[in-house]
């Protein structure tokens, strides 16, 4: 068996466990005693396999419990479990949890817990959880404290995975029974106080929590959509933190006394959604020629100006994969001569839906890309939504084009493929609908490989989408926010949120 508590995966697998560590840095002497945190994405679902908000997410990862858990510097350490043993070939894994665990109601948490969890999950086809319950074949409790996971094919990264606060435990005689989402019992550092009144929700330390004292005691969300009333908000001391903040919005805070930005990269891009399976960008040709056109360099520099760089490509450049040779500039000529071929070959009108609720900057992207693909005779009619009917049309396969962004919670490709370009994936290959056996492939040996065979399988991934291009990223996906909080106290690490721990 090899014993893994900390995963890298293009390393080999280390032999020997390492001691179980806190939830987080020690990062305040005493506790604050409140703070109230502001994001502009509004809630959709308490279930995590119904729900593809960042915030959330966010409160995920702050009121569940999860096997291994994300630390504020992104350091994947052991949560609930002490360490996971796996079989040499990485089909299974057997995870050892902490004794006497609790969740927030005072009651036990144990394997069988695990278990009925993911097999919850499972039941229910994954949802939006498919990159990680897909993978599961089957779930045995050992004992009290042990429980076996097997898995469809090698998964080295289970541990990584599981540390997403999305992969949450809950109570086995709860999780399954309607309405349990609601108000859910948790095993994470905090518990939902006061549930979603109006755009506020009231979360309070979790007194049962094994990890110690949280930095903050009550933590209220509030939805600001309008970036404008958050930073007034943070600057007269309403709000404390301030999240996905968009980048021309956070310079100007950098001068402001008791005031930290924050400028966190996630392991992943933000993107241009185009609908594969039928309409325009049905034809390659077309979607490629919309790549050729756009000028990221141009978009980059409007939107984040030096705090951000270009992508072309799929792997960001936090990643291994990634090709910092992928051109990032337009080639109207290029784009034209494939346009020739295509049904606009003499114009064309696509839609564009966007909302500012999921991307502060939506509305300026949009009119950028509008503008620049005007300049090779593809007129582009935008459509301004609010969030939850853009979630419904994506989910139906309703639009031409949309701008997204897609991330894997821990610095591991096998999440972020799975999202974001399987073909059988719960999530349409990033809502695009893009299915290829050739890329398909591609990732089962990303999946199933590690060293120099897993870098192989990374590079075909990234031909086979620039040949494809199903969609195309034009940034890395870096979150931006400013906090009056002490360093530590409370971070965005990559999709989720987490907070530090009194030094006790």
């Amino acid at each position: 068996m090899r014993t893994l508590t900390l995963q890298r995966l293009l390393g080999s697998a280390c032999a020997a466990a390492v001691a179980a560590l806190p939830m987080a840095a020690l990062a305040v002497e005493t506790q604050i005693e409140r703070a109230t945190v502001s994001l502009p994405a509004p809630t959709q679902s308490f279930d995590p396999t119904t729900t593809v908000s960042a915030t959330d997410r966010a409160i995920f990862g702050l009121t569940n419990g999860t096997l291994m858990q994300q630390t504020t510097s992104g350091e994947i350490v052991p949560g609930l479990a002490e360490a996971i043993d796996y079989s040499e070939d990485f089909t299974s894994a057997t995870v050892r949890m902490r004794p006497d665990l609790t969740f927030s109601d005072g009651s036990a948490l144990t394997a069988e817990d695990v278990a009925a969890t993911f097999e919850r999950h499972m039941a229910a086809g994954g949802g939006s959880l498919g990159a990680f319950v897909s993978r599961l074949s089957a779930i045995e409790v050992v004992d009290d404290l042990t429980v076996r996971f097997d898995f469809t094919g090698p998964f080295p990264s289970f541990g990584d995975f599981s540390s997403a606060g999305s992969y949450g435990i809950y109570p086995s005689d709860m999780v399954a029974s309607e309405g349990f989402f609601g108000d859910p019992v948790t095993a994470g550092a905090y518990v939902i106080s006061e549930g979603w009144s109006g755009n506020t929700i009231e979360l309070v330390a979790n007194g049962n929590y094994w990890g110690g004292t949280p930095a903050i005691g009550t933590i209220t969300f509030t939805i600001i959509d309008d970036a404008n009333s958050a930073v007034s908000q943070l600057q007269t001391g309403q709000i404390d933190y301030a999240g996905d903040l968009p980048p021309n919005f956070v310079t100007p805070l950098s001068g402001l006394p008791d005031v930290r930005v924050e400028s966190v990269p996630t392991y992943g891009f933000y993107d241009i959604r185009l609908w594969n399976r039928d309409g325009p960008f049905a034809d390659p040709d077309m979607r490629k020629a919309v790549s050729l056109a756009i000028d990221r360099a141009a978009i980059v520099r409007a939107i984040w100006g030096e705090a951000n760089e270009p992508l072309a490509g799929f792997w960001p450049p936090v990643m291994a994969g990634y090709d910092a040779d992928a051109a990032v500039g337009a080639d109207l000529e290029a784009a034209r001569a494939l346009l020739a071929e295509t049904d606009c070959a003499d114009g064309c009108e696509v839609r564009m839906m966007y909302s500012d609720q999921d991307f502060p900057f939506a509305s300026q992207l949009a009119l950028i890309v509008q503008n620049q693909l005007a300049q090779v005779g593809i007129d582009v009619r935008l459509e301004r939504l609010e969030t939850a009917i853009l979630v419904e049309r994506l989910f139906a396969g309703d639009y031409d084009m949309v701008p997204g962004a897609m991330a894997a919670a821990a610095n591991v490709p096998d999440h972020l493929l799975g999202n974001a370009l399987l073909g059988t994936g719960f999530l349409k290959a990033e809502f695009s609908g893009y299915a290829s056996e050739e890329m398909d492939a591609a990732i089962a040996q990303v999946n199933a490989t590690s060293g120099e065979e897993r870098l192989a399988a990374l590079a075909e991934v990234e031909r086979l989408f620039a040949e494809d291009q199903p969609y195309l990223t034009y940034a890395p996906w870096v979150r931006m926010a400013a906090s009056r909080l002490p360093e530590d106290a409370l971070s965005l690490v990559g999709t989720q949120m987490v907070v530090g721990l009194v030094d006790e």
